[in-house]
């Protein structure tokens, strides 16, 4: 089975889960983001070392043990939603393209995004972010 995790920059909820995802399952996994390529025109690099903030990838290090930095941020495209079996979807639906909407193997997980929050409250989301992954791996085996 492939698996696909987006979020909304590709930086957070999307690469927990996929470095999760990847510790607990045999299965592909991938990651994108929704609004990727809008934040990549402002900041011509689509490393995660290079975004402003790094506490992803920090939490990321502490906690999984895998080093994101050298890593590239991904645009969602409907090729990529066509190639998977699954697509865990976990951005805000008032965003989402329209061909998302229609597919029959998206899967919305209401877990918001973490601007605005400090480091603990994102740190706690992020922990979400992982159970649901450990839900979904014995899910689906």
């Amino acid at each position: 089975m492939k698996v696909l995790f987006v979020c909304k920059a590709n930086v957070g909820r999307s690469q927990v889960a996929q470095v999760r995802f990847e510790q607990l399952s045999n299965h592909e996994s991938y990651c994108a983001g929704i609004g990727v390529a809008e934040q990549v025109a402002q900041r011509p690099s689509s490393k995660l070392k290079d975004i402003p903030n790094l506490r992803a990838v920090e939490y990321v290090k502490t906690k999984l043990g895998v080093d994101l930095s050298e890593r590239d941020r991904r645009q969602l495209t409907p090729g990529m939603i066509d190639d998977m079996d699954l697509a865990i979807i976990i951005h805000d639906k008032a965003e989402w393209p329209d061909y998302l909407k229609e597919d029959g193997k998206v899967v919305f997980w209401d877990i918001p995004d973490t601007p605005g929050m400090d480091d603990e409250a994102a740190g706690k989301l992020w922990d979400q972010v992982q159970l649901r992954v450990k839900e979904l791996v014995q899910e689906i085996g």
